[in-house]
């Protein structure tokens, strides 16, 4: 099957905005339109993720998130090709569709074999037609909203998601799902969004704006959410994370109750008595305010934590979600 089988993505360009939402879609919908308002700028949030992503017909949906870097998603798109050809044993898990085509199988084999050899070098090929289907390695962009205060905390409406590997996988990647009145603002807000002149090098910032042109459609994905440290200066440093406002607590308080003593412990530096005691009492305060911000002293210094929300957006265009950028193999692999 040659590409020009596989439809162009219909409504790339487009925004279906809705007033009939479910009353669930309406409350995040609102929800979003009080943090515009109340976090009116927004900047870059960190390096992109990559992805894997599959048409069959017009439609597209995620295969897998999660990959720091273009090589690392070819790789999980192998193991994504490997599972639905069968040739990993166990149950099929769950947004993973199983192969029953045998020149299908061997294609999708082949495919993987070159993504993820055991020997020799990746094949850096981000698009694959096997059968009836295409497969693509994706670039996923984060972003936060920010006002003098900081960077955007939780909202009210952030739900834990379901605790899984494959948080994604199935997530449909369809431009003209019905949207809210906010959700539209912040779709054409983001049309244009990419890099703060200056702070990235020249050839990535025209690759944004190019990606501004080819792929002007923008498909909203779950957050994240990031544990920063505001330092005194004003600054913030990122620590730690999760899927879900909880479960970034959750690591925060573990930071200081598990990790560090095992970190040190296998650095051949034991902690002090003093440094267990402070890190035991942070991640008991942690535990017991609801956040998302927390002070805690440290070995006498004031410190200061809070999770951040992450927004996260695929750009598509008249071919589909948009693959990794030129730039983006050299910066990250």
């Amino acid at each position: 099957m040659n590409v020009g089988a596989f439809p162009l993505m219909r409504g790339f360009d487009t925004i279906n905005v809705s007033t009939e939402l479910e009353p669930m879609a309406a409350m995040r919908d609102a929800d979003l339109g009080e943090r515009i308002r109340a976090f009116p700028k927004m900047l870059p949030g960190g390096s992109p993720d990559f992805g894997s992503a599959e048409q069959h017909g017009d439609g597209w949906r995620v295969l897998c998130t999660g990959a720091s870097d273009p090589c690392s998603a070819r790789v999980d798109l192998a193991a994504t090709l490997r599972k639905s050809a069968g040739a990993v044993e166990g149950p099929v898990a769950r947004g993973v569709r199983r192969e029953r085509d045998a020149s299908t199988v061997r294609a999708m084999l082949a495919a993987a074999d070159r993504l993820d050899p055991e020997d020799g070098e990746q094949l850096p090929k981000d698009e694959w037609e096997i059968g009836e289907r295409r497969y693509r390695v994706i670039r996923i962009e984060k972003f936060v909203l920010i006002n003098s205060d900081g960077m955007e905390p939780p909202r009210s409406s952030d739900a834990e998601p379901p605790d899984e590997p494959s948080l994604l996988r199935g997530h449909p990647i369809d431009p003209g799902a019905a949207a809210g009145f906010w959700e539209a603002q912040l779709r054409l807000n983001l049309a244009g969004f990419g890099p703060i002149p200056g702070t990235a090098p020249e050839q990535v910032e025209a690759e944004a704006r190019h990606a501004c042109l080819t792929h002007p459609g923008i498909v909203m994905l779950p957050p994240t959410f990031s544990v920063v440290e505001v330092t005194p200066a004003g600054g913030w440093q990122p620590l730690t994370g999760g899927h879900g406002p909880a479960s970034a607590k959750e690591r925060l308080s573990g930071h200081f109750s598990q990790l560090l003593p095992m970190l040190r412990e296998f650095q051949g530096d034991p902690p002090s008595e003093e440094e267990l005691a402070d890190w035991t009492s942070a991640a008991a305060r942690i535990d017991a305010e609801p956040g998302p911000e927390w002070n805690v002293t440290i070995c006498g210094e004031p410190r200061r934590f809070r999770i951040v929300r992450i927004g996260r957006m695929i750009r598509v265009g008249r071919d589909g979600p948009e693959p990794p950028r030129p730039s983006d193999q050299e910066r990250y692999g």
